[in-house]
């Protein structure tokens, strides 16, 4: 299993991969140095389409096979197998995870990167034909997402003390 995956919606809000990989949106002494443990640049994702999914505020992206169609995002490197858990949590069933080749934009002779990407699978019926609004996200939703514990209630779990999860 890679430890990179590429972020093309919600997480490429600091706010949110700090919610979904320390616990918490509140930047503290560990979140912080976890966060800066991480390698976050630039990437471009081809043969794939980013869509904006019908009554939701996240994205989804599918392969189309064709390297004109790209996605643009951010590739996360130095994950734990345990940010991988928070991940895969974080964003449920409606994504499969998968192996893809990203290209760094900050370092073209580089080559493309292996690494994961949560690719949508809940049908074609739910895509819109038009691009998430990134954006839209980032200046509007983004603070409110991170503070909203409906969307982390998953990845929350892992936050409390096996004790208490048995009560």
């Amino acid at each position: 299993m890679s430890n990179a995956a590429f972020f093309y919606g919600t997480l490429i809000s600091p706010d949110v991969q700090c919610r979904v990989l320390c616990g918490s949106s509140k930047k503290t002494p560990a979140s912080i140095l976890k966060l800066s443990s991480l390698r976050m640049r630039p990437a471009i994702l081809k043969g794939h389409k980013r869509h904006a999914l019908k009554d939701r505020s996240y994205p989804g992206i599918v392969a189309t096979g064709n390297d004109q169609d790209s996605v643009r995002g951010i590739l996360c490197e130095g994950l734990s197998p345990a940010d991988v858990k928070r991940l895969d949590l974080y964003e449920g069933d409606e994504y499969k995870r998968d192996q893809v080749q990203v290209d760094p934009i900050d370092d073209k002779d580089a080559g493309s990167v292996s690494c994961q990407a949560y690719i949508w699978i809940e049908g074609n019926d739910q895509l819109e034909n038009y691009d998430w609004d990134e954006d839209h996200f980032l200046k509007v939703k983004a603070a409110s997402w991170s503070e909203d514990p409906e969307e982390f209630s998953e990845v929350d779990k892992l936050d409390i003390p096996q004790q208490q999860q048995q009560t």
